[in-house]
């Protein structure tokens, strides 16, 4: 009864907000589709966590009034607002909508497989929620981003399913500050700085405290059962003209995990919050992002990512920054702090169900990881760890790695489709030229022309870009027309790409 109540008053408030709206007469010409979990419908089950790592009790709560909440603050705004449950939406209902906002993930129109690659390795593909054309601008509800555009190539990743409820490192001057619907002067406030910026060798120059922009009112580090966020991975984020990066926000990563972007036709709105539980500005902002996706229509992103946990040579550098006694003993500080939080977050437990105090689901779930410690590696198998592949090769000799990396970095390979795999490529060390410089390929053109090592030319040019030519001529022919609009892309094939996009 009480869950009917409030899903009635929160159709009262739809409907006085598009009153108002209609009567100020300033309704913006959009058509909007809302895709989340329609509360005149069965509440889903799950055998896990929630979306955000909610409990059973605080999605249910929030069930009633999530969708209402957003059509509500939409209505205000926009002249055409419909509703859609995730469970029933299919890509053709979005295509008479200007803008789709994906609250939660909807049916899988393939299931995860297991495919074998031709040198027998086994590669994990994702579930498909999407086709891979499709090109209505979209905009992203937190983890939703990463479990629908995984399978399409999306760089909005799964870094961290950790975002709070402030965002900083913000770009202010970006256009969903601005408009078009709002303009919005964010109310920065000075906090301190996430400790996890420090963990990352990007942290090293961030003042201890930074200005930050509150976008919920309530967040999970303050004890509050929110929806948690998502961010990205901020590695290469921008490598190709596809994507913009607005804003970062607290979360237990680094600097550059990415809270607020858009790569193509999608945007990434990485806080988890429902509008009733957004500050004004915020709001705001949300109505402008929405609004300013309207122009990618067809804007379908040309830099994919074919693995959330490739290497890059971000990575490669991290791992340099990372052999070093300072960086060991932070993290084993960090694994004495988990330890001693989970020790006494299950004691916490055990005494409150002792007492005959009922636990949450989520707390429930909790108990069979609580209390496990985790094992403190010594400097012998932290560096082993950091040198992965190359741990055998050096036998410890971090200096001699860290060495053997720098002098190479110019030349690291970086499996786009592998987790973390990284290599020294030796057909281009042999040739000198970085391969991220478009003086490889005007150097490996040359050798052909020259019949200097013609076939590790070809290799490398053929490695290096999407052709396939054979002969000098029309190698020199396509980079003639090409050049201008040439990129290098670690992500999407680890290669240089045409810029198609402008």
């Amino acid at each position: 009864m009480r869950s009917r109540i409030i899903f009635l008053l929160a159709c009262l408030a739809v409907l006085a907000a598009g009153q108002l709206a209609a009567q100020s007469g300033s309704k913006t010409k959009l058509k909007v589709l809302f895709v989340g979990y329609d509360p005149s419908k069965p509440a889903p089950e799950t055998s896990r966590s929630y979306p955000g790592m909610m409990s059973k009790e605080e999605f249910l709560k929030e069930y009633p009034v999530r969708m209402p909440a957003f059509k509500a603050l939409l209505s205000q705004y926009f002249t055409e607002v419909a509703t859609v449950d995730c469970r029933d939406w299919k890509a053709a209902d979005s295509e008479p909508y200007d803008v789709t906002i994906f609250d939660f993930r909807t049916k899988e129109l393939e299931p995860t497989r297991w495919d074998t690659t031709a040198d027998g390795e086994r590669r994990y593909i994702s579930p498909r929620y999407l086709p891979d054309n499709f090109s209505r601008p979209v905009v992203f509800i937190a983890s939703t981003a990463s479990e629908m555009g995984d399978r399409i190539g999306l760089k909005l990743d799964w870094l961290c399913l950790c975002l709070d409820a402030d965002a900083h490192h913000m770009n202010a001057s970006h256009p969903i500050f601005k408009g078009p619907v709002n303009k919005v002067t964010p109310t920065m406030v000075i906090k301190n700085t996430p400790e996890g910026i420090y963990h990352y060798a990007s942290g090293d120059t961030v003042p201890k405290q930074i200005p930050m922009w509150r976008v919920q009112k309530d967040g999970y580090m303050e004890g509050k059962p929110v929806r948690i966020g998502l961010v990205s991975r901020g590695s290469r984020f921008l490598e190709g003209p596809d994507a913009e990066v607005i804003s970062s926000g607290v979360n237990q990563k680094d600097v550059t995990a990415v809270a607020l972007a858009r790569h193509g036709n999608f945007f990434l709105w990485g806080f988890g919050a429902s509008p009733a539980d957004m500050t004004e500005e915020a709001k705001q902002v949300f109505v402008n992002a929405v609004a300013y996706m309207k122009q990618f229509n067809g804007r379908v992103p040309i830099t994919l990512k074919y693995s959330q946990t490739m290497a890059t040579t971000d990575r490669v550098k991290e791992i340099q920054h990372n052999l070093s006694r300072k960086v060991y003993e932070d993290y084993v500080q960090q694994i004495k702090a988990f330890n001693e939080q989970s020790v006494k977050s299950k004691k916490d437990l055990d005494e409150k169900k002792a007492k005959g105090i009922a636990l949450t689901s989520s707390e429930e779930e909790s108990l069979q990881y609580l209390g496990n410690e985790q094992a403190i590696p010594t400097w012998e198998e932290f560096s082993a760890m950091m040198m992965g592949r190359f741990a055998q090769q050096f036998n410890g000799n971090v200096d001699g790695f860290k060495k053997y990396l720098n002098d190479n970095i110019d030349y690291v390979y970086c499996d786009p489709y592998g987790h973390d795999s990284y290599t020294i490529d030796t057909l281009v060390q042999q040739i000198g030229v970085s391969n991220h410089s478009i003086k490889l390929l005007e150097t490996c053109i040359n050798m052909l022309k020259e019949n200097k090592k013609p076939d590790l030319a070809l290799a490398v040019l053929k490695k290096y870009t999407p052709e396939k030519f054979n002969s000098a001529a029309e190698w020199q022919q396509w980079l003639n027309k090409n050049r201008k609009k040439l990129y290098f892309t670690e992500t999407s094939g680890y290669r240089f790409q045409v810029n198609t996009y402008n």
